[in-house]
Order: structure tokens, then sequence, then C-alpha cells
């Protein structure tokens, strides 16, 4: 069945994480010190059975295809299977009308090719092991045309701000409205602005955003026909934990919770493996008066100071004398011999020596430090 799936990952609607994303889009941020945001939705296709899956990236062509490279870290059908970034030329001027919908559109000679009976739309921001085979299932079973996957949470404000709360018909699987979760309470069924879509619904949901504007977004426009009622949209409650990526708050919080292990195992579960691009470097070296808590390290970084509940990237060196708490440093960054940072989130290609204490205020407020600079 899932050779007639489409996969669309959709970069277009991401949130911005302050000076993280001021030279990336969201998805390609680094997480854990391995993986980029992005790896996650991709896996979540390999892993499903879905082997035909279109990029649509909004800005940072360049970011994109330089984490996916050929894209066959997820692919496992390499004959009929593909990964095809595809990317709006004619927005670069003009960024708001610049949306996923103009995107398919102006690229529609490269999509039209493909047969897939259903298509599967999903985000970035939102972290999780998600199986899209039952969605599909049941979307087939109910022969319903749109299929909107939410989750049901009791931290709607505090969590899943400004993100649109599902209301459904009292005795179906319907829903009746949708608005964002600033109007309820904090326990309420919030989507993940994730559908799986019968071609023909989706093909109808394009065209329809011609005449009902031209700002919109396909996750807008699915909104926009459940409160006018135009396409029956039936829901599918995801079981799973979600992390959800709104904010530099959420990334900062959600990386360093994920250091415990009853964490880890929501989101890293048996059988349903994250995949990332490989790296050729070398194992971490640690000196002999390294001191290493509760942290995870990558590959090719030489630790010879203090580094504590903490995300190393690949390549990061961290001098003698060095103390690194509640941190988390990107790749081939120097930290100076006897440099103290707590709360500190790092960009690539820095060098800390000359000032030699750095902290935010917490996980709430960190200290981001810009890509390339001295300090």
């Amino acid at each position: 069945m899932m050779k007639d799936v489409l996969g669309i990952c959709d970069l277009h609607n991401s949130p911005e994480l302050g000076r993280l994303t001021d030279k990336r889009p969201l998805g390609a941020v680094s997480f854990l010190g391995r993986y980029g945001l992005m790896d996650f939705t991709l896996s979540n296709f390999s892993n499903s059975g879905i082997d035909q899956v279109v990029i649509l990236v909004k800005n940072y062509l360049h970011a994109i295809s330089t984490h996916v490279q050929n894209g066959f870290a997820w692919n496992n059908n390499t004959k009929t299977g593909f990964q095809r970034l595809v990317y709006n030329e004619k927005a670069k001027r003009d960024q708001i009308f610049n949306t996923d919908i103009a995107n398919l559109i102006i690229n529609r000679g490269n999509l039209e090719t493909i047969e897939s009976e259903y298509i599967v739309v999903a985000p970035v921001h939102f972290l999780s092991a998600m199986d899209y085979r039952p969605i599909i299932e049941q979307h087939i079973k109910e022969k319903t045309r749109i299929t909107a996957v939410y989750v049901r949470t009791d931290k709607a404000k505090t969590e899943f701000e400004n993100c649109n709360v599902l209301k459904f018909n009292a005795k179906t699987n319907v829903v009746k409205t949708a608005s964002t979760s600033t109007s309820y309470s904090e326990s309420c069924d919030v989507s993940l602005d994730t559908f799986v879509f019968s071609k023909e619904a989706f093909i109808e949901l394009i065209l329809l955003s011609k005449s009902v504007s031209k700002l919109y977004s396909i996750a807008d426009m699915v909104y926009y026909c459940i409160n006018n009622k135009l396409i029956k949209v039936n829901g599918y409650r995801f079981e799973g934990a979600v992390f959800p990526m709104l904010s530099i708050e959420d990334y900062v919080r959600h990386s360093l919770d994920l250091l415990k292990i009853e964490n880890r195992e929501k989101l890293f579960i048996p059988d349903w493996p994250v995949y990332t691009t490989t790296h050729n470097t070398p194992p971490s070296f640690y000196g002999k008066d390294a001191v290493v808590k509760n942290s995870f390290i990558a590959n090719g970084s030489i630790i010879k100071g203090h580094v504590e509940n903490s995300i190393i990237s690949r390549d990061v060196v961290v001098e003698e004398g060095a103390y690194i708490k509640n941190c988390i440093i990107f790749s081939r960054t120097l930290i100076g011999e006897d440099v103290k940072l707590e709360y500190v989130v790092c960009d690539k290609n820095v060098k800390i020596n000359q000032v030699k204490k750095l902290s935010g205020s917490d996980v709430g407020d960190p200290l981001v430090i810009v890509q390339g600079v001295n300090v």
C-alpha cells in the first residue's frame, strides 16, 4: 500500500528559534549533537514504508541540501523511491507569498509524474516517533478525504501555544471547528499539522486556495475547510509522546530533558530508528583529567575539561580547566582553557578563549552565541 503514498516534509511553516535560525531553517538545526530536527519526520516516513518523499523548502536551500545530501540515509528503496527537494525560486524576493502551496504550484511540473493515491503532509516542529501506517489505514477504512492528526494534552497553553485546537462532533470522528489554543483551556485536542489526503481532496484544496487567500498554507486551508464545512475532515488521535519545537525555550528544555533515559525512551523507541547523514569522524577523545556527567558527546570531540548535563556535537574541543554545564555546543567549536559556561547555546565554528565566564539565566533564557564568532 505504501507505494501509493507520497510523503511531504513541509519546512514552510516552521517556527523560528531566534539566532539559531538566522542562517538555516528549523529542520537543519542540530539536535542532540548528531541529528537535524527534520530527521525525525524523514525517519517516520522511512520507518512507515513511505519511500517517495518531497521536501518543501522555504529558504536556505543550501543548508537543507547539505544536510540531506543524496537522501539515501532515509530511502529504503533506491530503485523506485526518491527524495526530492522542491524550492520556489520565484519567491525569493517576495517572502510573504512564499507558502507551501505556492511552492507546489510553481513546481507542479516536477510533481505531475507522481501517481500516489494518498498524500501525507507533516511538519518538522513536532518531534515524535509517528507511524503513519495506522493513520492511512483509518483514512481508507473511514473513506474520508482528509484526516487530521492530533494529540490530547493538558498543557495546551504552556506547551502548544498558538497551535490549532480541534473540536469534534459529539458522536463522530468528524472535526467540527479549528481555532488557536489561546482560546481554550489547558486540556484539549491539539492538531499536529499532520494530514493524510486522498489525492483528489489534495488537488481540490490547492485549487481552492486560489480563491481563498494567496497567503494561506496547506494547514490554513484545512482549517478553513473545517470551519466553513467545505470538506469533511476526520481526526486521528496520536497516542505517542510529542516534543514541540516552537521556541528557543522549547529547544533547550526538550534537549536537556532528553538526557534523562525515561524521556529519551519516549522518542527513541525499539525498532524505530532515527536516521541521519553520517560523517567519517573518529571516536571522541577524553583527556586524563576529563570529567563527563549525564551528557551526550558526539564523535570527533576532544574533551579535556568538565562537561555536565550538556550536549556536545561533533569535532568540539573542550580544553583543560573548562567547565560546561547545562549547555548545547554545536560542531567545530573550541572552548578554551578555564572557560566556564552555563545555560549557553553555542552555534558552530565558535572560539571562546578570551572571555572566561559566560552564562544565560536558565533554560527559558539561555545565552545564544552566533555562528562563527570569536569570544
